[in-house]
């Protein structure tokens, strides 16, 4: 088993007018980091950084307690496979796979050779050896890009992009050849994306970027239900953002919808991230953490957290039914398909919303 640790501490990189600053995170073994953000965040920056391209001009990166900060690509041996998968028209899949193997000139030697031919076949790639790339659809370009990536196996597999350009049915099928290679190959993957989708699929831990630096780090469901900023909430597409502040009731804390119509809580200490009292917040809330019922009764906890409301506009999907109600504030919820059938709603149906402590989040806009 691959035993590998990545440690980068409060690197700065500076590319053209662009800078990475105080960038910081570590990776265990066997980690599937997913790194997010927006075009033009650094994420491609970062990649380039880690593989060696792109110079660090303060702080340290090490693997497995050694320092590598100033390494040569040739030297740290990370696999890395770009949105583009730059195959080599001019060779078959075969002479593609091997093209780092030869540059070692290791590329007749058995156990790579056997190497190849055991990931090919894990890869569903072993009929297309002979194949030149132009001959080959957009995923399985993309499998003999990851093939070449972890022939020579690679102490970490960086990824970036490597599904944006392909269809929904050959992405969720990558999606899963990845989730395949991470546990059969045992190796640690640090995958650069802006599909929140990719991440829940494929991360074990999450880091955010923007404009250069790290906004929040940590597992995929806590940064996808718990944003640290608004911004962050924003970029996460959070469904639900209500404006309001914080207010002290009975020695507790409690959140107040910006007309006054809507008290939320107690909140915990961790879902107010200590903002000051009465400076102006955000509760922010997924679609599918808020509960929808015909009546007030019919709540888990009708005492606390619930509120009164009209269904105004519904989207039907193929996973869930997105509905939007007005009533202190309009709020989306996501609902089953059986369930909006079985309820029997409609445009203009009354409901009662409500929300568990455990789901209520307050950010600021920092």
């Amino acid at each position: 088993m691959k035993k590998t640790s990545l440690i980068v501490r409060n690197i700065h990189v500076q590319a053209g007018n662009f800078m990475l600053t105080n960038i910081s995170f570590a990776m265990k073994e066997n980690d599937y980091l997913v790194i997010l953000g927006p075009t033009g965040c650094g994420k491609t920056v970062l990649l380039e950084t880690l593989v060696g391209l792109r110079a660090v001009t303060a702080g340290h990166i090490r693997l497995n307690g050694k320092e590598i900060t100033a390494l040569p690509p040739e030297q740290r041996r990370f696999g890395f496979a770009y949105q583009d998968s730059l195959l080599y028209p001019f060779m078959n899949v075969r002479d593609n796979c091997l093209f780092g193997a030869k540059a070692l000139k290791r590329h007749k030697e058995h156990a790579v050779l056997k190497r190849l031919e055991s990931i090919a076949q894990k890869m569903n790639i072993a009929h297309l050896l002979g194949r030149f790339p132009e001959s080959l659809s957009g995923g399985e370009k993309q499998r003999v890009s990851l093939a070449r990536a972890i022939l020579l196996n690679p102490p970490l597999l960086l990824l970036d992009e490597p599904l944006s350009a392909l269809d929904p049915k050959m992405r969720r099928s990558m999606q899963e050849l990845l989730r395949d290679l991470h546990i059969s190959e045992q190796i640690g993957i640090i995958h650069v994306t802006h599909d929140f989708n990719e991440a829940l699929q494929l991360a074990t831990k999450v880091l955010v970027m923007e404009q250069g630096r790290v906004l929040q780090k940590g597992k995929p469901m806590e940064i996808f239900n718990k944003p640290g900023t608004l911004s962050m909430a924003h970029f996460l597409l959070m469904e639900n953002i209500q404006e309001g502040k914080i207010i002290k009731k009975w020695g507790l804390s409690y959140f107040q919808n910006k007309k006054k119509n809507l008290l939320m809580g107690p909140l915990n200490e961790r879902s107010t991230n200590n903002p000051p009292d009465r400076k102006k917040v955000y509760l922010v809330a997924r679609s599918g953490n808020i509960r929808l019922s015909l009546s007030k009764g019919s709540l888990e906890n009708p005492a606390i957290n619930c509120w009164e409301a009209e269904i105004v506009q519904k989207s039907l999907y193929h996973t869930h039914v997105d509905v939007l109600c007005k009533g202190c504030g309009h709020w989306r919820v996501a609902l089953s398909i059986s369930d909006w059938q079985k309820m029997g709603l409609a445009i203009g149906s009354p409901v009662w919303l409500s929300l568990k402590k455990e789901d209520l989040h307050i950010v600021e806009d920092i």
